[in-house]
This record gives structure tokens, sequence and C-alpha cells, in this order.
């Protein structure tokens, strides 16, 4: 197996210094995650370990309340008020790019809040050089680490996995065009998914996670232990026992996190 070289030092988290990374990372949130109700209102939705960050988001927009969904393990961060809505318009015009998602903000902010603002761009392509992809990462992704047991061979296999599952495949297909992977639909629950399958596709991931790191808090910390491992592999450590024993450590901790 020949693997890319991922530096051994990981650069520092990068946080937001300007409105345009934080509008790239929040129209990633809600492309993934999130949704413009027939109200006008802002509504964006969090797995209950991820409540502090729905109250960080929450600070970072300076509207909008956080509040428990009723019969299910998540929270919701709702902006109602229109001057709220509108300052979330602002910020993700132009950087939305779930075919639903601009329509909403086009047919149910524009018209309904009656604040006359401008429509957003109908554009689906993906910007890579921006944090929309951190954002929709950590709303809907999952890093994983799956160790095979194969007879036939001598060591064990190690895969590190980067899944994203979504109701079309708009976006997936981008992913799949840009890191390489699979490409599939489950037909029972009528969804569509994404997976990276190699490598090379993994190092492609966590090189853009270098640049645009994630925000929430235990996403930030599956991609470090996807890092460590990955180094372990670049290395060939993962061929050792004390190698595989410590990317087995991190699988479980991984575990643990969902």
């Amino acid at each position: 197996m020949q693997t890319k070289k991922l530096t051994v030092h990981r650069p520092s988290k990068k946080l937001f210094t300007t409105d345009k990374d934080f509008g790239h990372y929040l129209a990633g949130i809600i492309d993934a995650d999130g949704h413009f109700s027939k109200l006008g209102h802002v509504v964006i939705a969090f797995n209950l370990r991820d409540i502090r960050d729905a109250y960080t988001i929450r600070s970072l927009i300076g509207y909008g309340k956080v509040r428990p969904v009723k019969g299910k393990n998540s929270v919701n961060l709702i902006i109602s008020n229109k001057k709220g809505a509108s300052h979330v318009a602002n910020l993700v015009r132009h950087k939305l790019k779930h075919p639903d998602k601009i329509e909403q903000y086009n047919l149910r902010l524009c018209e309904l809040l009656g604040l006359s603002l401008e429509k957003t761009s109908i554009d689906t392509t993906i910007d890579w050089d921006s944090f929309w992809f951190s954002g929709f990462c950590d709303a809907d992704g999952h890093l994983r680490i799956h160790i095979l047991n194969r007879p036939h061979r001598k060591n064990h296999e190690v895969r590190l996995l980067c899944q994203i599952d979504q109701k079309g495949d708009v976006l997936l297909k981008q992913m799949q065009l840009r890191f390489g992977g699979y490409l599939g639909y489950r037909k029972p629950l009528d969804t569509y998914y994404y997976s990276s399958v190699s490598f090379k596709g993994i190092y492609s991931i966590l090189q853009y996670f270098d640049k645009y790191s994630s925000q929430y808090t235990q996403a930030y910390l599956r991609y470090t232990i996807l890092r460590k491992s990955y180094l372990i592999i670049q290395k060939k450590e993962h061929l050792t026992p004390k190698g595989l024993d410590q990317i087995v450590k991190y699988r479980l901790a991984l575990k643990d996190m969902i």
C-alpha cells in the first residue's frame, strides 16, 4: 500500500477571522442539517451530544434559542425573529449549495420576511477553498475506523472512513469527484451515502481539515484521532502489534463518541 505523506505536525485549529469564513461554515451546517421553515424561521438541528456547539453557533450568530426536540436525542437552534433571520441570510447568501435549501431561502426568507432580501445564487457547485465542507461534515459526517480480520492474510486490514448520508446525491457526487470513494443508495431508507474507501481519499480529506478545521468539539476530536491513525499507517506501524493495538484503542474511542 502506497500512502501519501501527511505532515506529522498537526496544524493548530483554525478559527473564523471573518464573517465570510463563518458564513461558508454556517451554510455548510444548514445544507447538511438545517432548513428555512414556512414561517421564515432558521432551524438547525444538533445531536444532543453537540449541544455545547449549538450554543456556540448561537453565540456567533447573535440570535436564536436552543430548544430540545421532544422524543428525540437532539436539540434545535431556532432563529425566529426577522432581524436574526435577516442576519443569517446575509451570512449565507451565495454560499448555500443544497438545492432544497437554496429554494427555501429564495421562497421562504426573501418572500416571507418582507425585508427586500437579495436572493441567493442557485449554483450548487461546492467551494472547496472555504469552510463549507467543514460545516457540512460537522453536522452530517462520520469519521470512523474499521479493522477487518482477513483469514487469508497475515495482517489485519485497517480502513479509515469518512461517511455522509443524504436524501439526495447532488452534493455527494461532488464529494466523490473530489476525494474518490463510493456513492451508494439504500432503497429501504430512500437515502444516498458517500464513503471514502482509500487512503488516498482519506489523505485528501485530512488535508482539507488541516486547512479548514472542524469546529464542533467532538468532530474536531474525531479528526485528530483519525489523523493520528493515518500517521501510524503512513509509517507502516499498523503492521506491528503495538501499532495495531493503538489503532484499536482509537477505534474504540471513536465508537464511544457515537
